[in-house]
Order: C-alpha cells, then sequence, then structure tokens
C-alpha cells in the first residue's frame, strides 16, 4: 500500500494517445529544430529540412514517434522529437514524461476543464449533475488566477510571458478536422511563459487554451506543457518542444474513423431523445406535450453539445497524458468527480482530501486499518 496527495492542479482534462511504435529518424537541415519564436506560413505543413529556419544548432537526428489511438490501434499522428530525447514509459505521479541530455525534464499538465451556461434551467441540470460552471476568461486571466499561485507555491516567480500564435494556428488546424455535434465558434490561444525557481533554475511552461462558444453557452478548457533543464540547455529544449507541435503529422484515416465513431454516438443519441418524445406524447396532453417537447429539445441539444465537444477532447487527450504519466483515472461515485492516480493497483481508496491509498488485495478496506481508520476511506470505480 501507497499513500498520495493528487497534484494541486485537476487532471481532469486529458491529453493524446501514447507515443510508440517504431520511431523514424530524420536529419535536420543544417543541424536545427525550426522554431524562431516568430509566426511561420503554414505551421501545418513545416517539416524538418533544408530550409528550416535558424534557431538551434548542433546536428542532432529526429525520432518520429507513432502516436497511436488506443481505442482503434491506428496510428492518429507522428512527432518529431530529439533523438537524444527518451519518453518516460513508467512516468511518475508528478507527471514526468520526457528527459534528455542538460536535465532536460518535460511534464504534461491539465489545466482545467469547464462549462458555463446563462440559461437558469441547464445551470441546475449542472449544478444536480455535480458540476460547476465557470465563465470562459482570456488566456492573460487565465494565467493570473490559475497559474500564477499554483506556480508560486513551488517557489517559482514569472520573467516573462509571450503569445505563440503560430502554436494556437497548429491546435486549430487539427480541431477543425474534428467532427462537432452542433455548429460553434472555438478558439484557439497559446502563451508561453518564463520562470526561475529559488536557485534560479530556468522553467518553460506552455499554455494551450480552447474556447467553444454556441448560442447557449461555451465550453473550454487548458493543458500545460513543462520544461525543467539546466540555464545552457533551455532554449533549445523550447525550439525543440515547440517544434515538434508544429511538424506533428495528423493522420487523415484515424481522423476519419474517429468522426464516423462519433457521428454513429450523437445519431444514437437522438434517437433515444426522439423516442422518448414519443412517450411524452402519448401521456400528456397537447399543450403539456407541446411545451415539453420544446423545453426538452433545447436543452437536451445544448447538453450534448457540450458532452460531444468534451468527448472529442477526452477522446485525443485523454488517453495519451494516462500513458505518458503511467496512472490510471478513478470515479468517485458518490459525487462523480474523477481523480488521477498513479498505476500499479486493482483497488484505489479516497478520503475528503484527496488522498488516496492503492492495495491489491480483495479483502483490505482502510477503515478497518488501525494505521489509517482515523478518516472515512472509499473505495473508487477504476474507469476503462
Amino acid at each position: 500500500m501507497e499513500r498520495f496527495t493528487l497534484p494541486f492542479l485537476s487532471l481532469f482534462l486529458l491529453a493524446t494517445a501514447a507515443c510508440n511504435g517504431s520511431p523514424q529518424q530524420e536529419q535536420m537541415g543544417n543541424g536545427q529544430y525550426g522554431y524562431t519564436g516568430q509566426d511561420q506560413t503554414n505551421p501545418v505543413e513545416q517539416r524538418p529540412g533544408a530550409n528550416a529556419p535558424n534557431a538551434v544548432n548542433g546536428g542532432e537526428q529526429l525520432t518520429r514517434h507513432a502516436v497511436n489511438d488506443q481505442k482503434t490501434g491506428m496510428v492518429s499522428q507522428w512527432v518529431p522529437l530529439p533523438s537524444s530525447w527518451k519518453i518516460e514509459q513508467s512516468a511518475n505521479s508528478n507527471g514526468l514524461a520526457i528527459t534528455g541530455p542538460g536535465g532536460v525534464r518535460v511534464y504534461y499538465r491539465p489545466g482545467g476543464t469547464y462549462t458555463y451556461s446563462n440559461d437558469p434551467y441547464v445551470q441546475q441540470t449542472y449544478r444536480m449533475a455535480g458540476i460547476a460552471m465557470r465563465a470562459p476568461v482570456d488566456i492573460e486571466t487565465y494565467m493570473q488566477q490559475d497559474l500564477a499561485p499554483y506556480m508560486a507555491k513551488m517557489g517559482m516567480r514569472l520573467v516573462k510571458q509571450y503569445p505563440l500564435p503560430q502554436v494556437a494556428a497548429k491546435n486549430e488546424a487539427y480541431s477543425a478536422q474534428l467532427f462537432k455535434a452542433a455548429p460553434a465558434r472555438e478558439v484557439h490561444v497559446s502563451m508561453g511563459s518564463d520562470w526561475v525557481n529559488s536557485k534560479g533554475e530556468p522553467v518553460f511552461v506552455l499554455v494551450n487554451m480552447m474556447t467553444s462558444m454556441d448560442q447557449n453557452g461555451a465550453y473550454w478548457n487548458a493543458l500545460l506543457q513543462m520544461i525543467e533543464s539546466e540555464p545552457a540547455s533551455m532554449e533549445q529544449a523550447k525550439a525543440a518542444l515547440i517544434y515538434s507541435i508544429l511538424n506533428t503529422q495528423y493522420n487523415p484515416q484515424q481522423i476519419a474513423a474517429y468522426n464516423a465513431d462519433l457521428q454513429r454516438e450523437n445519431s444514437q443519441s437522438w434517437a433515444q431523445h426522439n423516442a422518448q418524445m414519443q412517450d411524452n406524447k402519448r401521456n400528456f396532453d397537447q399543450r403539456q406535450q407541446t411545451y415539453r417537447e420544446t423545453q426538452d429539445h433545447i436543452n437536451k441539444s445544448n447538453m450534448d453539445a457540450y458532452n460531444y465537444r468534451q468527448q472529442v477532447n477526452d477522446g485525443i487527450q485523454h488517453s495519451f497524458n494516462n500513458y505518458m504519466m503511467d496512472e490510471k483515472t478513478v470515479r468517485d461515485n458518490n459525487t462523480g468527480e474523477r481523480y488521477q492516480v498513479e498505476t500499479g493497483a486493482n483497488q484505489y481508496w479516497m478520503n475528503n482530501n484527496n488522498e488516496y491509498i492503492k492495495s491489491n488485495d480483495a479483502f483490505y478496506d482502510p477503515n478497518l486499518d488501525q494505521n489509517v481508520n482515523n478518516q472515512q476511506w472509499q473505495e473508487t470505480e477504476i474507469e476503462p
């Protein structure tokens, strides 16, 4: 048995599928990663080659990592990383994902997933479901209200922050290819930020924020990518990470299969909804039926829009985040809240302080354990 405290930032959000498969090596043109901190003409099509911008020297090869969709087994994307970087197959509870020479350590951290609506009925629905609402904020406000306090608790001081529109454009171009259950306006923003810890060592944090808005409300989330390294290695590490984002290639066949699956689920949901509407017609008079059908249709449509936008992001991001961090997702059946825990056990018990105990003993109950029974422990459900 081991006992851990969950990270400060909620692990509700999730990233893409896990990097695996057979890596391929590519030689960078002039040994450069191709990121200058400026907009590139077409970041979606930018590939390593002789015309890569003069950013980082060293002549190191790249390894192209195949990223698989765990649900279908299809390759969803190819991510170029420096060949000297190592993907951590057994990420620790702090979320270490990649390591490299010069003390390079890369982390992926969810920054929160939120929904919001002005409709009182929708607000009540979310309250009954135990889901808190939060109105969208701009990325500068998010960094002040969420990121800065989190970094300050770790002894970090902000040096500077700067927009990365080419990264946001890459994210937006990919999201535009994905099926949406309802029309919505998406806004993607990316911000880089430089920090130093109490020892004067550098830390880089990339914040990717997506906000999806329609006439009924908004859905938004943030994803953090963090780098720690020795001072002499930081600029190359930043350039390499951003280059990998800008030059990731996506598999159109996997996208088509993913979209078809979501469309089928959407059609099934509407079929169930329409069946319920017919049942209402049989059980209520015409005036009641007309009123209920109209209200239910509006609110069901709104809920479906949020649910499927969340599925789009979860399906792409959650499995990758779990793989990279060697974690599992567990659910508190009393509250519906989800948490991330370290793998390696068949049972997970949680208390009201978001601390957990893991066990492989089917007969173990921490409420009966004298070492930890001074508080209430609730067994959680492990999500597949």
